[in-house]
């Protein structure tokens, strides 16, 4: 009798992950088509013939994706450090130094993460404007940290509130201090839940728009999401430009992706789900 219901939790995974995975495998068998299997009725579930013309095309008449890009990825590794570095502090603060008002706190974070990013567009480009942040790396960093902390913060104080507190008070009373504690004991334990919320913060920095598009107005600081956007021609939609630089564009995300999955689910697992 309770193999039936494992089936049917296998079932549900599988129709999962092929619904997630479903619009990429799209995406990428379009990159693949020619223009007139794009639009050839009926569609064209498999390319007919596969091409790679769209991937030569684009990077030798549109070199400037390549830009947008690595734009992309300085941003996200200097939000990612940033928002890791702040986060790591606050979020060991609130779980382990037992403040009075820690529980206070982490609402008050939680509810500064429900603010839209559009909401905060006037006033953050007037500032941006007088402090000469507009069109520099600087500026989005530090704008992206701002927009990720609370979730960086939340995602680490569950973690840490998973480690045991036996190795930190043996550190005590060999004499090492909080902050010692947690660079030298704290870190290293808490690896895979850095690591996960590394990589979505990173992952959430990648695909930010709104900000993104006005604070980086100048085409060579442009950021891949928002570069690729405008495309688009003034009388047609080049679907296959489009597909093309969005496969290129996510790349890094599944490379990394990759190389960290048992740290992602592990940090997801011991610390998030908590």
């Amino acid at each position: 009798m309770k193999t039936r219901p494992r089936i049917g939790l296998y079932l549900l995974v599988a129709l999962s992950v092929v619904i997630s995975f479903l619009p990429i495998v799209w995406l990428i068998l379009t990159s693949m088509k020619t223009t007139a299997g794009i639009y050839a009725w009926p569609p064209q579930y498999i390319p007919s013939p596969f091409t790679l013309e769209n991937y030569i095309k684009i990077l030798r008449d549109s070199p400037e994706l390549l830009l947008y890009v690595l734009n992309s990825f300085i941003v996200g590794v200097g939000c990612t450090a940033v928002t890791l570095g702040i986060g790591g502090l606050a979020g060991y603060a609130l779980s382990r130094l037992r403040l009075k008002y820690a529980a206070a706190l982490m609402v008050a974070i939680l509810a500064v993460s429900m603010f839209p990013p559009v909401s905060l567009l006037p006033s953050l480009f007037q500032n941006f404007l007088e402090a000469g942040l507009l069109n520099t790396y600087q500026g989005l960093i530090l704008a992206h940290t701002g927009l990720f902390l609370p979730f960086a913060v939340w995602m680490l104080a569950s973690y840490f509130a998973t480690l045991p507190t036996e190795i930190e008070e043996a550190a005590k009373m060999d004499g090492m201090g909080t902050l010692r504690i947690f660079l030298t004991v704290v870190i290293p334990l808490s690896w895979p839940g850095f690591v996960a919320t590394g990589l979505i913060v990173f992952i959430f920095s990648w695909n930010e728009f709104p900000l993104a598009l006005v604070l980086m107005s100048q085409n060579a600081m442009r950021t891949a999401p928002v570069g690729i956007s405008l495309y688009p021609g003034e009388y047609a939609f080049p679907w296959e430009t489009i597909s093309t630089a969005t496969v290129i564009a996510i790349v890094p995300i599944l490379i990394i992706t990759a190389i960290f999955q048992k740290q992602i689910v592990g940090g997801l697992t011991a610390g998030a789900v908590k």
